[in-house]
């Protein structure tokens, strides 16, 4: 194997560097340490993640390790015109949403949208190994995430304040565990999406089991409940028609199914046990109902009735959303336009919203090329949940952090040809 050269290998460091931070700096950490990272002051450097600054440099070292970085950038944007087509739409969004409304409330686009661009171009010039490496180091970050979680529900006790707008939640109906991604919805939906990146992995049968009960049983400390519904309705339903598909093809011995069938029940009935005697999940199992939480997804469409002709063409800035927002009745501390599409339409106005759809678009064709089965149905996932709250509409790593895992699993499995699956190389 040819030595990798120094500069490749600083690229490693500052990707591992960025997404360490992600996944371990929340904002309401930044907030503790003293980086007013989201709060409604301080200095517009410190309104981007430290992660971001470390996943830019990242890049930048990436292309210079491979020669001229202007040709290498040219080669990669002509290499992978979906890729280069979504950060063209999302930086487009960018200048039109500064021009519109000023630089006040835009860092999340470059938090939220630029960053999985970045993060694929400079996946991309890493060779095979670092990708397993750094793909692994995620899913390992994410079950001490979980373990974590499951420890603060337990106890129960934060690592750190949850912030909400202008509040720490004190004191809930039901203690919902935070740990290292900050709020529970967040951590939930990165779980959800995450959980089926364990069948990528080159591990042993009882380490996967114990990831997946790991990261299920976190998902109950959350208490997202669209995460849990929607991740035991979809993946169920994709082992369940595998399992069929098995037993038509006469690929399951009668021995296989029934023990398969045995394990479950006993998981299942584990699980149960463990709800039962902890009190995990309890916001999920006592609220599976439309309660004021989700109405307010449901009011949420409102909002448009709000708009002018021109606001709907043009968009209105932040801090009229959220004037619309109090005009709707919405609790400012603890409520908001709970919809990232329609806040995001009623901020960009049709002409920042028609880039801004056409690139997600390019960039979730990348990710269903390059995604194995389990994972196609991650990234659906994602969505859904997604949609439940204003997630693209601020400052998260979920997408980029399914970019990542994604297209850096493509490395673990065998390649037929010199080409990669995501990529025109």
């Amino acid at each position: 194997m040819r030595a990798e050269s120094p500069s490749r290998t600083m690229a490693w460091v500052l990707l591992v560097t960025a997404v360490s931070a992600y996944m371990l700096l929340s904002a309401s950490m930044l907030l503790r340490l003293g980086i007013p990272y989201d709060a409604p002051y301080g200095p517009a450097i410190a309104k981007l993640h430290p992660g971001t600054y470390c996943l830019f440099l990242a890049w930048f070292t990436a292309l210079s390790s491979h020669g001229n970085p202007l040709r290498v950038l040219g080669n990669q944007f002509s290499r992978q015109p979906l890729l280069t087509a979504y950060l063209a739409c999302m930086l487009g969004v960018f200048v039109w949403a500064v021009f519109r409304h000023g630089t006040s409330g835009a860092a999340f686009i470059i938090e939220s949208l630029w960053t999985p661009a970045i993060v694929a171009f400079t996946l991309d010039l890493l060779d095979a190994r670092r990708q397993r490496q750094i793909v692994q180091m995620v899913l390992v970050l994410l079950a001490c995430n979980a373990l974590l979680a499951v420890g603060e529900a337990l106890t129960p006790q934060r690592l750190t304040p949850l912030h909400v707008g202008r509040s720490d939640i004190v004191a809930e109906e039901y203690f919902r565990a935070s740990a290292f991604l900050g709020h529970p919805l967040h951590n939930a939906l990165i779980t959800a999406a995450l959980l089926p990146a364990v069948t990528l992995l080159p591990w042993s049968r009882f380490w996967k089991l114990v990831f997946v009960g790991t990261l299920m049983l976190s998902l109950l400390a959350f208490g997202g409940r669209t995460s849990v519904v929607l991740a035991v309705l979809l993946y169920g339903a994709y082992a369940a028609w595998r399992v069929l598909v098995s037993v038509v093809r006469g690929r399951v011995s009668y021995l296989q199914l029934t023990g398969g069938s045995l394990a479950l029940m006993l998981a299942l009935t584990s699980m149960i046990g463990v709800v039962a005697a902890t009190g995990l999940g309890s916001r999920i199992f006592n609220n599976l109902k439309i309660d004021s939480s989700a109405s307010v997804r449901m009011r949420v469409w409102d909002a448009f009735g709000y708009l002018s002709d021109i606001d709907l063409w043009m968009g209105v800035a932040p801090a009229q959303i959220d004037h619309i927002s109090l005009r709707m009745g919405l609790d400012p501390n603890y409520e908001a336009i709970e919809n990232f599409w329609i806040y995001l339409f009623m901020q960009f106005g049709v002409i920042g919203f028609v880039p801004f759809l056409i690139g997600l678009t390019c960039l979730m064709l990348v990710l269903l090329r390059a995604a194995t089965p389990p994972m196609r149905i991650a990234v659906l996932l994602y969505l859904l949940v997604a949609s439940t709250a204003n997630t693209l509409a601020s400052k998260t790593v979920s997408l980029m952090l399914l970019v990542l895992v994604i297209l850096g699993g493509v490395a673990f499995r065998p390649v037929t040809s010199n080409r990669q699956i995501w990529s025109v190389r």
